[in-house]
């Protein structure tokens, strides 16, 4: 068993994929394919199903899926400590991510902060989740800074922020939809119809929410769920519509992502921080630049 195999895994965990893993891994399928099959041979029991094109986490997929991912988050750590140890006057900022900004956003922000520091001395620990458990894990010190959107729960009076992009919302559609065709849509075109959305303790949730209110439209929603890509595959299959950011990802999905003729269809994506901490320097060089982001 080798840490590429396990890597592999994991990331065909999280999209159930088999393509979209490899292209994100820059390998071949047949590639993936076989260093999953030669994982499961040497673990002795399978770790997907597969019906049709849908893939999914076996049972023992789902009972190694946490201990594969500690494996990978303890080398991860294991680097950064020797990173630190070798320039400690650099520091590691435990940055925590929604899935929504994973492609486009947080690469830009910190391709863009590399840039501005003239350098690579300070290292970032990643962490994906939902925005209200990131939050949770802002304030009691599991995370330094979070990129996401912000959220109306009572603890915010304990957070700063900054908008520093603004990511446009779409439908989407099943290609053969009657929307499909069109280039552009209204919240009032919508009513009646089926609504896949994303899990209600999310920002885009309660957003759309009062979106819906103030145009009298009470969606029909049939389920929800934490990520996109499942949201993408269920309309694909034309279990219902959804308005999402348009990411890279669902390219590879038979969908239509139509624009909203209301050009505020959009949402901030900020950078949060806890204001009862102090700020570390590698901190206050991240928000510096992301002032500067804002006012640009």
């Amino acid at each position: 068993m080798t840490l590429q195999e396990i890597r592999y895994f994991c990331v065909t965990a999280e999209v159930l994929h088999y393509t979209r893993a490899a292209n994100l891994l820059y390998i071949s399928q047949p590639s993936l394919s076989y260093a999953i099959a030669k994982l499961e041979k040497e673990l002795g029991v399978p770790l997907f199903e597969k019906r049709g094109k849908q893939v999914s986490l076996s049972k023992y997929g789902e009972a190694f899926l946490p201990y594969a991912k500690a494996v990978l988050r303890e080398l991860s750590e294991g680097m950064e400590r020797l990173n630190e140890l070798r320039q400690p006057a650099a520091g590691i900022v435990n940055l925590g991510y929604i899935y929504s900004v994973s492609f486009s956003v947080l690469p830009e922000f910190v391709n863009k902060f590399y840039e501005y520091q003239g350098g690579r001395q300070i290292g970032f620990r990643f962490q994906q989740g939902m925005a209200g458990e990131l939050i949770e894990q802002l304030l009691n010190g599991s995370l330094d800074i979070l990129i996401a959107g912000i959220t109306d729960k009572p603890d915010i009076a304990s957070i700063d922020y900054l908008p520093i992009y603004s990511q446009e919302l779409f439908l989407a559609v099943p290609s053969d939809h009657p929307l499909a065709s069109r280039e552009s849509v209204e919240l009032g075109d919508l009513a009646g119809e089926n609504f896949i959305s994303i899990n209600h303790d999310t920002v885009i949730y309660h957003q759309l929410e009062n979106r819906f209110k103030k145009a009298d439209i009470t969606p029909n929603t049939v389920f929800e769920a934490d990520e996109y890509s499942s949201i993408a595959a269920s309309v694909a299959t034309g279990a219902g519509i959804a308005i999402m950011p348009r990411l890279p990802i669902l390219e590879t999905f038979n969908i239509k992502m139509i624009p909203f003729s209301d050009t505020s269809m959009s949402r901030d994506v900020c950078i949060i921080r806890s204001n009862t901490k102090e700020m570390s320097e590698p901190l206050r060089m991240i928000w510096g630049f992301a002032e500067q982001l804002r006012n640009a």
